[in-house]
Order: C-alpha cells, then sequence, then structure tokens
C-alpha cells in the first residue's frame, strides 16, 4: 500500500528526491527530503522487457499515487537496457512529473549504490539476475541477464522453474508442504493445470518466480532433487560472477561481493553461491548479504543529482 510518511507535503519541493527501482514482479519507490523518508510506494511489475506497456503504466502509477513532485528522479529499471526501453520510461516519468530531472538506468546500479561500502562486486538474484561492479570512470560492467529463457541462473525465476518442472515431471517426488504450497498458488495440485497456467501466462517470469521458495524450502528439507537443482543454479551463477570478476577486476588479491535480491532470504541458497565462487575465483572473496532494500540505492543516486 503507498502511504506518505509522517511529514508528507503534496507541494514537494526542490529538496525532494525520488528513487524507484522497478523489476520484474515490483515496483518500488521511495521519496526523500534532506534524507527522511516522505513517501513510498508499490506497484507491479515494471520491467519494459518482459510485460507489455499498459501494464509497466499501471504499476508506475500506482506505485507514484500520491508522491510529492520530486526535483530529481532516479529509475533504475529491469530491462531498461536499450536505449528505447529508457526513453520509454523517461517519457512516462516526464509525464507525471513535469519539470523534474530524470534520469533512467539499468535496476542493478541500484542494487550496487545500495551494498555495503567497499563492496567490489554485487550478484543481484531476484526475479532475474545480473553480476556488476564499478569502474573507475563510473560506470558498471554487468554480466549476464539476458532472461530466465536463456539465461538468468540464480534467479527467482529459474529456481521457481527448476521447482515447477520437477513438480510436473514426478508429482510424487516433492514432499506434502509443496504440493499444499502449489495448490494455493495455482488453485489445484493437478500437474496439468500447473502446466497450463504457465504456458498461458501473459508474462510467466513472475509466476515462476513465486515459485522460487518450494525449491529453497524442499532443498532446506534435504530432498535430494532440490539441492541438486538449486547447486546446478548457483554454479551457474558462480560462474557468470567469476568470469566478471575476470574480465573487470581481474588481479585482485580479495574482493568483497555483495548479495542483493530476494533470493538471497534463503540461508540455503547464500552458502550454495559461496561455496561456487570460492572454487571458481581466483582470488579470495568475502560474501555479505546486503542489508539495504535496491529502492534505498535508487534514492542515493537521485541524491547525488543535485551536485
Amino acid at each position: 500500500m503507498n502511504r506518505p510518511a509522517a511529514g508528507w507535503e503534496p507541494a514537494g519541493g526542490d529538496d525532494v528526491v525520488l528513487g524507484i527501482d522497478a523489476g520484474g514482479s515490483r515496483t518500488r519507490v521511495r521519496a526523500t527530503r534532506h534524507g527522511e523518508v516522505i513517501y513510498e510506494g508499490a506497484g507491479g511489475p515494471g520491467n519494459p522487457l518482459t510485460a507489455d506497456l499498459e501494464t509497466v503504466h499501471a504499476s508506475y502509477l500506482a506505485a507514484l499515487g500520491g508522491c510529492p513532485l520530486p526535483a530529481h528522479v532516479a529509475a533504475c529499471v529491469s530491462g531498461a537496457g536499450s536505449e528505447s526501453r529508457r526513453a520509454q520510461i523517461t517519457d512516462l516519468l516526464a509525464g507525471r512529473f513535469p519539470g523534474a530531472d530524470v534520469l533512467v538506468v539499468p535496476d542493478y546500479v541500484a542494487a550496487f549504490l545500495a551494498a555495503p561500502a567497499g563492496t567490489d562486486v554485487c550478484v543481484v538474484a531476484g526475479t532475474g539476475s545480473v553480476v556488476c561492479s564499478e569502474a573507475a570512470d563510473g560506470t558498471y560492467p554487468v554480466s549476464g541477464g539476458r532472461g530466465w529463457i536463456l539465461g538468468d541462473h540464480g534467479s527467482a525465476t529459474r529456481l521457481g522453474r527448476a521447482a515447477l518442472e520437477q513438480f510436473v515431471t514426478d508429482p510424487a517426488s516433492v514432499n506434502p508442504p509443496f504440493a499444499v504450497a502449489v495448490e494455493s498458488e495455482f488453485g489445484d495440485s493437478d500437474w496439468r493445470l500447473v502446466v497450463s497456467a504457465v504456458n498461458s501466462a501473459r508474462n510467466p517470469a513472475p509466476l515462476l518466480a513465486r515459485a522460487a521458495p518450494l525449491l529453497t524450502a524442499a532443498a532446506e528439507s534435504k530432498l535430494r532433487w532440490a539441492v541438486d537443482r538449486l547447486d546446478a543454479e548457483m554454479t551457474a551463477l558462480a560462474a557468470t560472477a567469476a568470469a566478471h570478476i575476470e574480465r573487470h577486476l581481474s588481479g585482485a588479491a580479495e574482493l568483497s561481493v555483495a548479495l542483493s535480491g530476494g533470493v538471497w532470504s534463503s540461508p540455503l541458497a547464500r552458502s550454495s553461491l559461496t561455496a561456487a565462487l570460492e572454487q571458481r575465483c581466483r582470488c579470495r572473496v568475502h560474501v555479505t548479504r546486503s542489508s539495504l532494500e535496491p529502492v534505498e540505492g535508487a534514492v542515493r543516486l537521485a541524491a547525488r543529482m543535485r551536485s
């Protein structure tokens, strides 16, 4: 639910900055004045690559429903790697906030800016997944991504896909809590209905991503198939991270790696990725989970725009 914080003033002002973190499942916004939060809101999918323009517009407008007029807007958007998609979001926000200074960048920038101080590499695993770092010239080299069909290893979409693939292939192999969760999500535990729901979904990624906890919970319960599938995804994501480090940070003796995104709420996902990184990286890695939400990174980027 969107809500203004205490002290909210609808008129906004030159000292109001707005950060937006838009992903494949959810759009988060936060406005601040002098570092104090004055508005927060949320909407649906904000990725212009995986959701249709009508859905994206509705998501942003829902999230920004009562937001005061900001002077600077930084939107960190999944699927906004191309100039044309950034232009779509820029036009949308410029129409919502006439006169505001608007910057649209990929969503991984928000994750990196919200990471702990001293972070060298950020491994983002939400609906999708990417690996990013910050170059000396202030740009953000990135590896991975490419969507859940051809990439996004270790993402919630891929984990959910693995869980449901196991279920529709061998329903008897899952434990009772898994079957109950499937019935809760799909309205029935008949594997045929699950197949139909996924294949007919207008945008399958968020639907698959919601099934990710089924895989991590099954792995926590030590079901062999779940552990194997989770480890396979994390090994692939670690390979992407190791290649990124070799390409952009080679020669470092040790590096700090921050984990950002909902996938990392699973301790087993974190430990699996960490073990795979330690095996693949030539340097020593220190892995931590980001404590701040990416939307805070977007706010920090918007604050930078004032200078």
